[in-house]
């Protein structure tokens, strides 16, 4: 088989019809020392290219888009340990609030009758009402949770407790009682 060496030419400025390059890539496959004149042709036609578009400008231009790119890189990685203390620190503070709202005490009403009292009405915020005898104490949260009403009681009081869900505790000097809608 003669083959035309002015294809390879051609392929070097890339001018090939797909005839032109099919028979060449036969010519190719034929043995051993077309494939290595090939590949010279080949490394000649990417030298060529590579040197086409190698001005000073292109050179420029692609080099301030890799700068940027480096530079891009840095900023990203000045702020990365930044990021993770700063989600450390909010971590911690929203882990310090959560603890404080769980475990603050609670601020009590303390409301005392002396001897000479005999009987004061005191309406609770749930709805409850309380008659506290005089030598008496009776001290309630400012709020009562949802999940629990509880008083404490030093001396005698009567309780009309309002209907709730939730059941009202009394903590008395030496008793504790649950009440559950109904008189005591």
């Amino acid at each position: 088989m003669e083959f035309d060496y002015a294809l390879l030419a051609k392929y070097l400025i890339n001018e090939l019809s797909q005839e032109e390059l099919e028979e060449v890539m036969k010519w190719r496959s034929l043995s051993d020392e077309n494939e290595s004149v090939f590949s010279e042709v080949f490394r000649l036609r990417l030298s060529w290219n590579a040197a086409k578009y190698a001005d000073n400008e292109r050179i420029d231009i692609a080099l301030k888009k890799i700068n940027a790119r480096i530079n891009q890189t840095k900023r990203f990685h000045v702020l990365g340990p930044l990021l993770k203390y700063a989600a450390v620190l909010l971590l911690l503070v929203s882990l310090s609030y959560s603890g404080w709202e769980y475990f603050k005490p609670e601020t009590y009403v303390t409301i005392a009758l002396r001897n000479k009292e005999e009987v004061k009405k005191i309406a609770l915020e749930d709805g409850s009402t309380v008659w506290l005898r005089g030598n008496s104490a009776l001290k309630i949260p400012e709020s009562f949770s949802a999940a629990n009403r509880t008083v404490s009681l030093q001396g005698e009081a009567f309780f009309d407790i309002a209907k709730n869900a939730s059941p009202c505790k009394e903590k008395h000097s030496l008793t504790s009682q649950r009440m559950l809608n109904h008189y005591l």
